[in-house]
């Protein structure tokens, strides 16, 4: 099974810290250091690992990265971006070495985090990489007289190069990202092995003086089908029919955008609009730009597929915030510490949705995406000891698959194992337990093998 390791640090005191931070945050779900802590002596290591100089989220992430790497060889990766706003409102006299929050006012920061979705079956395979925005210098109001390279959106041409270095063995890598990467330098400067898939914002102006608007609006509709739209902010989850139009277009070069940079870029643009939108809802109209060719309807509705994979990470967003870890709760007061928390916590989120995600075999993920081989014969004998007699709390799912782990997971965290009405599935709390459960079990099963075989006195 894959290690809680958030990296070694370069001692083997901080590593095995660290193990049991992640560990403990998987399991107990806060933010708060002497809750996470067993005892007064673990909160103390606790405290003194954040402190540590030696203990960066950088090194964190490039772990991260390291480990999804290892599993992406011959795959379809989607690398999704986004951003989420960590506020602070009501912690402003406690708070030390925190910029501002978007308001300009509040302490606060941003994790802008990239993920690696299997662009077939949609289950998160693991973080690639995040970058930390503290505005200590506070909002910048020169935006749009800064070089690109100076520029927070920098993170989105750093997480698509990072992307293409630590996903290289991926039969294809493509960024999929919202309206604020829609960034021309960003489509200039892409890295040879990555594609972008990026919702459009800006009207931007074509090389035969014609408004990206207007082209797409001659074109004529294609396709007409219904999307699933998930739930967002107060509305709910719903079926909408949506109108598809494609095309190919020719960028002009923003007067902002520096000589050096391509003087046009020919992309592709899938244009989705909702058809008759329930009255008092937002209709759904996403206009993508993508360096994937679209010359088919179903390469067109292939881009929106892909497109919507991209609320996988609003999901780790809310484990992070609302739903889970309650991160914006935390009392910790300096940024310094705060910000490798902070990692701790996502990296715990991603691997609580990947399980969640899978549970019911949707995602047809592979078991080694979260087993190592060695730990197999283990998981075997786990599996048929916690099966009840009938079929129903039987395993229902084929060994090789990511669901078979995650019903052994489930049931070590005190699921039922009962799918019927009634019966709610498991929860990424229920997930955690399981997996610390899981933890121990394998490691003693690796020690007795290891003293059979004469490893050990």
């Amino acid at each position: 099974m894959q290690a809680h390791s958030l990296g070694s640090f370069g001692d083997a005191r901080r590593e095995r810290v660290g193990s049991a931070l992640v560990a403990s945050m998987q399991h107990n779900r806060t933010m708060c250091l002497h809750r996470l802590a067993k005892d007064r002596r673990q909160a103390r290591q606790f405290g003194t690992f954040l402190a540590n100089p030696w203990v960066s989220t950088a090194e964190m992430v490039t772990y991260a990265g390291q480990q999804t790497a290892r599993r992406v060889a011959g795959r379809h990766i989607l690398t999704v971006q986004d951003t989420t706003e960590l506020h602070f409102a009501t912690h402003t006299a406690s708070k030390k070495g925190f910029g501002t929050a978007g308001n300009g006012v509040d302490p606060g920061l941003f994790l802008h985090p990239s993920l690696a979705v299997d662009a077939d079956t949609g289950g998160i395979i693991g973080l690639v990489d995040c970058a930390i925005i503290n505005r200590t210098a506070g909002k910048v109001t020169d935006r749009h007289k800064r070089a690109a390279d100076e520029k927070e959106s920098r993170r989105w041409l750093d997480g698509a190069l990072t992307a293409g270095d630590v996903l290289s063995e991926a039969a294809m890598i493509t960024m999929v990202a919202d309206r604020e990467s829609d960034i021309y330098d960003l489509f200039a400067r892409r890295p040879a092995n990555v594609h972008l898939l990026c919702r459009s914002m800006h009207n931007r102006t074509l090389t035969d003086g014609t408004a990206l608007a207007a082209c797409c609006a001659r074109w004529q509709e294609q396709s007409r089908y219904t999307v699933d739209v998930p739930v967002r902010g107060t509305q709910p989850a719903r079926r909408a029919t949506v109108r598809l139009r494609f095309g190919t277009v020719s960028l002009r070069r923003p007067d902002s955008v520096a000589d050096d940079r391509a003087e046009a870029l020919s992309l592709s643009v899938v244009d989705v609009k909702e058809v008759g939108p329930p009255a008092g809802l937002e209709p759904v109209r996403w206009r993508l730009l993508t360096t994937h060719p679209v010359g088919t309807v179903e390469q067109a509705r292939q881009i929106v597929a892909w497109y919507r994979r991209r609320w996988t990470i609003e999901q780790v967003f809310r484990s992070l915030k609302s739903h889970c870890l309650r991160i914006e709760d935390s009392q910790m007061e300096q940024a310094v510490c705060f910000t490798k928390l902070a990692m701790v916590a996502l990296i715990a989120a991603v691997r609580s949705m990947q399980l969640v995600m899978a549970r019911d075999g949707s995602t047809g993920q592979p078991i080694t995406d979260a087993v190592d081989a060695a730990d197999m014969p283990a998981l075997r004998c786990v599996s048929v000891s916690l099966e009840g007699r009938t079929e129903k709390l039987k395993n229902p799912h084929d060994p090789v698959t990511l669901a078979w782990f995650c019903w052994i997971v489930a049931r070590l965290g005190g699921w039922s194992g009962y799918t019927s009405k009634g019966y709610r599935p498991a929860g990424p709390k229920t997930m955690h337990h399981g997996l610390l459960r899981l933890e121990g079990i394998l490691t003693g099963w690796h020690m007795a093998n290891r003293s059979g075989e004469g490893g050990l006195p």
